[in-house]
């Protein structure tokens, strides 16, 4: 019968664990960095993909086709957008999140959250939502009914001319 293997006492079981939290932790650096550059690759991919599959098509198409959200999408195609910026922060920078590189291209994005303007993103975003789960076919007529009835209301708010 073989005798079994002695284990071998560990010199400096803190060193290890040390170097483990190090390796670790720049995985999640480079995963932080890592999360814009591929929000980005994928803002291209659907930019792209908006311009072939053409006017009234993007919609259906991207949630029959890429399982993410509208939302998502802009996103991404935001992200893309401002690639260049946001490729130079990164450089410079130990992580950054979706959110944070939103911030950076618009930086008064979360500041006018409890504002009108903040309420009225949030009802427009509501809007598009519901518009894209309505049947493909009255899509546009809803569409048009409520840009008649937004611009009804806004010449309604504008004040009367003086004559």
């Amino acid at each position: 019968m073989a005798e079994p293997t002695a284990l071998k006492p560990n010199a400096d079981p803190l060193a290890d664990l040390a170097t483990r939290i190090k390796s670790l932790h720049a995985q999640v650096l480079d995963a932080g960095k890592n999360v814009v550059r591929k929000a980005i690759e994928a803002g291209v991919a659907l930019i792209d993909a908006k311009r072939q599959v053409g006017h009234g098509n993007w919609l259906r198409w991207l949630r029959d086709n890429c399982e993410l959200s509208e939302r998502t999408a802009e996103v991404y195609m935001e992200c893309a957008r401002n690639r260049q910026k946001l490729e130079a922060i990164i450089a410079g920078a130990a992580n950054m999140t979706l959110a944070k590189a939103l911030r950076e291209i618009k930086p008064n994005l979360d500041k006018g959250n409890d504002g009108a303007m903040g309420k009225y993103e949030k009802a427009r975003a509501a809007l598009i939502k519901k518009l894209a789960e309505l049947p493909p076919e009255d899509v546009e007529d809803a569409a048009q009914r409520t840009i008649t009835e937004l611009q009804e209301a806004v010449a309604a708010m504008k004040p009367a001319k003086a004559a």
